[in-house]
């Protein structure tokens, strides 16, 4: 039985991910609750530790042995971009300099670092493909800290991996969403706008694209993309490569919740590429398919969102 440390573990993809590795495994969870507290587990292969990934000092209280490790530890959230860009900043490229001194220090030599979609900018070929040149589009938008943290991110990876010769591993998500992924995103604040009889204001003209992937789907590229070793770039796209665009993300919501929805759309300032679907072809190509369509993964988390916000 494998040791594994997963850095984030309590967030929206970080739990889902621990819930399957502790199956056969044992996981160590490093985390402050900055996003919540992880779910209470009678599982006994899953160990918690709190800590700030920031400060070197509290790697100390990691337990010995690890064989390897997922670093999700990171600030996400569309709006934290825009109103805590410096600290997202300092969290996200702190915490991958740390675990890399104390993957360094532990021995440890397999890493996987989760990145994002964010760093293709605003990309140039669709459906875009993990070769896409990554971009810093306006140092001047708070958007781009986030991106600009995870180019970063995957630099120092790459980087020291060659030098301290570490496995590793390299995950670009796109749009993973359902259950419980916080209230920061497109659809927990759709369904709560539904939900609470919120005036129905929506960001850009509607016509925007993305190609959202279940986190069931998401977690399953994970781990096999990380199990693979066939390829000698190990950059992968995970995701979706069905893209729609957010007025048909609000009919499939109408539909699902029975509601009428009339938004009112309103020019967004420094907003995001207006189209995103990944290049998923290196992922399929060791066995990835996505399994669970928009419909049903968005009925899912339309459930748990509604039930919620009823009751919050």
């Amino acid at each position: 039985m494998s040791k594994i440390l997963v850095t984030g573990g309590s967030g929206f993809i970080g739990q889902n991910l621990v819930s399957r590795l502790s199956k056969s495994n044992e996981v160590v969870i490093f985390d402050n609750g900055f996003r919540g507290s992880f779910t209470k587990s009678d599982n006994k292969n899953i160990k918690f530790v709190n800590g700030d990934i920031t400060k070197i000092s509290d790697w100390d209280q990691i337990p010995s042995e690890i064989d390897s490790i997922f670093h999700l530890g990171a600030i996400n959230g569309t709006k934290f971009f825009y109103e805590i860009p410096e600290k997202v900043l300092d969290v996200n490229i702190k915490g991958m300099q740390n675990l890399l001194e104390f993957s360094r220090k532990r021995d440890i030599n397999d890493i996987l670092f989760t990145s994002s979609s964010e760093v293709y900018g605003y990309p140039k070929i669709f459906p875009t493909p993990e070769t896409e040149e990554l971009s810093i589009p306006d140092v001047y938008n708070p958007r781009f800290s986030y991106s600009s943290s995870k180019i970063i991110g995957e630099v120092l990876c790459i980087n020291f991996a060659k030098k301290y010769n570490l496995k590793h591993t390299i995950v670009r998500y796109h749009n993973i969403y359902g259950p419980n992924m916080g209230h920061e995103h497109v659809m927990p604040q759709f369904i709560r706008k539904l939900t609470k009889d919120e005036e129905f204001f929506v960001e850009g003209d509607g016509t925007e694209t993305r190609s959202f992937c279940f986190i069931d789907d998401a977690i399953d590229a994970t781990l096999l993309v990380n199990d693979d070793n066939s390829f000698k770039n190990r950059i992968f796209n995970v995701g979706n490569d069905i893209e729609t665009s957010i007025r048909n993300l609000l009919d499939l919501l109408s539909k699902i919740s029975g509601n009428d929805i009339e938004p009112k759309f309103k020019p967004k300032d420094l907003a995001g590429t207006k189209r995103r679907v990944p290049d998923i072809s290196k992922a399929r190509s060791i066995g990835y398919v996505p399994k669970i369509d928009l419909d049903a993964g968005l009925k899912i988390t339309y459930d748990w969102y509604s039930k919620y916000y009823k009751e919050n």
